[in-house]
């Protein structure tokens, strides 16, 4: 028996790295459903504030950040991941109060269910990519990843300042995030400075997507 040759010019390391991102858009699936899902039982069972933070923007913003940070090989696959993730938690946070009957089947092509698929396809690839960019050692780009999962979340607690209790769990998220990195005084101080710059810019964002305190 004899060995097949790579064609000309083919890598080497081609097939894992497909494998590897056809695993991180898998699990990006996989767990978009779980999410979804787990948002609206966290958010019909729990007392205030920890249902304000089970179904926090910013929180789903991070998730995708994170996924994309743990599995996702490039930039391109952590953005398109993210994506996949937000969107497939729309849809399943939707079928979901569709089974408990909370909502009608409409909802799941409702203009506001499309609005948030929207917001989810933005978030995921900015989120997405963000997360692939903290793994970059102690560099300006790791900052900025990590600067903008802990803005994103300082940034909704700022909105919620008209509920305490949210907006101290949110910001304290925020905070734990840039926490991460404590152990590296480099990274940890580029990123706060990050982050300091990105509040500002992410709570517009939520202004300008509509929402509120």
């Amino acid at each position: 028996m004899t060995l097949l040759q790579p064609r000309p010019g083919a890598s080497s390391s081609a097939v894992p790295a497909d494998r590897s991102a056809a695993s991180a858009l898998s699990l990006a699936v996989a767990l978009g459903i779980v999410l979804g899902v787990v948002d609206l039982l966290l958010q019909t069972t729990l007392p205030y504030p920890w249902a304000d933070l089970a179904n926090s923007s910013a929180g789903w913003a991070v998730a995708a950040f994170a996924l994309a940070r743990v599995v996702a090989p490039t930039g391109t696959v952590g953005a398109i991941a993210g994506a996949v993730l937000l969107v497939v938690a729309v849809e399943a946070y939707y079928v979901a109060a569709i089974a408990v009957d909370l909502a009608s089947p409409s909802s799941l092509v409702a203009a506001s269910s499309m609005a948030w698929v929207l917001f989810g396809v933005v978030a995921g690839l900015g989120f997405g990519l963000a997360g692939v960019w903290s793994r970059a050692g102690d560099t300006w780009s790791a900052a900025a990843g990590l600067g903008l999962a802990s803005a994103v979340l300082v940034a909704e607690a700022w909105l919620r300042l008209g509920t305490p209790g949210t907006a101290v769990l949110t910001g304290t998220a925020g905070l734990l995030v840039l926490a991460s990195a404590v152990r590296r005084p480099v990274l940890l101080g580029r990123a706060a400075l990050c982050a300091g710059a990105l509040v500002v810019p992410c709570h517009l964002a939520f202004g300008v997507a509509g929402f509120g305190g």
